[in-house]
This record gives C-alpha cells, sequence and structure tokens, in this order.
C-alpha cells in the first residue's frame, strides 16, 4: 500500500488518467464530499438541518407552528435517515470517481449518471407537485455540481468502434 493510503491500483489510475479526466474526478469526489457534510448535518445537528429544511419548505427558519416534542423526534429522526441515505449515497460516488471512472469504464459514469438523473428527476417533480421550490433549488444546485463535471468527461467514456 502506498503512503497516502491508496492502493496501488488507485494511484496508477491517478498516474494513468489524463489531466481532464482527473479534474472531472476530482470536482464529482468535492462535490459529492459537500453533500456529505450537509447531509451529516441532518444527523449530527438536528436543529440546524431542521432549520435548512424548514427554511425551504415555509421560508423561514422556524415552523410557522408549534409541534409538539414527539413530533419533533420523529422529523429529526426521518431528517437523520435522509442524511444516512444521502451520505451513503455519496461515498459510492466518490468510491466510483476515485477508482473506475479514472480508469475510463463507461460502468463508472453511467453508475455515477443513472441515479443521480433518476433521483433530481423523482424528487425534483415531488418537491414541484408540494411547492417546495428551496428543495428544487437545492437539488437543482446539487444535480450542476456533479453533473456538470459528469458532461464535461462524457467523452472520455464513449466507446471508440
Amino acid at each position: 500500500e502506498a503512503s497516502n493510503g491508496m492502493t496501488g491500483e488507485q494511484d496508477c489510475s491517478d498516474a494513468t488518467a489524463g489531466p481532464a479526466l482527473l479534474l472531472w474526478s476530482r470536482l464529482i469526489q468535492g462535490a459529492a464530499a459537500v453533500v456529505i457534510v450537509l447531509s451529516l448535518t441532518l444527523l449530527l445537528s438536528p436543529h440546524l438541518g431542521e432549520a435548512i429544511f424548514n427554511l425551504g419548505y415555509f421560508h423561514q427558519f422556524s415552523m410557522p407552528v408549534e409541534v409538539p416534542s414527539l413530533a419533533h423526534g420523529y422529523i429529526w429522526f426521518a431528517n437523520g435517515i435522509i442524511g444516512a441515505v444521502m451520505a451513503g449515497w455519496m461515498i459510492c460516488i466518490i468510491l466510483l470517481a476515485r477508482g473506475p471512472f479514472l480508469e475510463g469504464r463507461p460502468h463508472a459514469w453511467n453508475t455515477i449518471a443513472i441515479p443521480l438523473a433518476g433521483w433530481f428527476l423523482i424528487d425534483t417533480a415531488f418537491s414541484i407537485a408540494h411547492g417546495v421550490s428551496g428543495n428544487v433549488l437545492l437539488n437543482t444546485a446539487t444535480g450542476l455540481i456533479i453533473g456538470i463535471p459528469l458532461l464535461f468527461s462524457r467523452r472520455h467514456f464513449i466507446a471508440k468502434y
């Protein structure tokens, strides 16, 4: 194992990847890391996580009505589950971006892009249907910070026949 903690295979991938693909990989990893930090906020700081969701849903940091403490516990639990799922998904994206993505393997690009597109379409449609424009904006930002590097890296994954 190399001194930086990565396996030799990953080191080789970094060395053989072109500079553009390496840039796109690192941007995807950075974007996923940002999403992880925001997602973990829902777990580690439920008050802050709730305030962020309130801002998106009610356009203010607090709920406009008094919520019983039992309901707060449920809201914090549900937000924590959302955060855990998002963080886990972003860890997968980082692992793909660090390995097979850098090797130019089409399945890596597809395995990042297809679930991202599916999530974006489903979650955004649901948010629009419920009038939650704040979540539409958050989804759009997330989609763009990962989608732009994916779009620009696509040419590295197209089979050449």
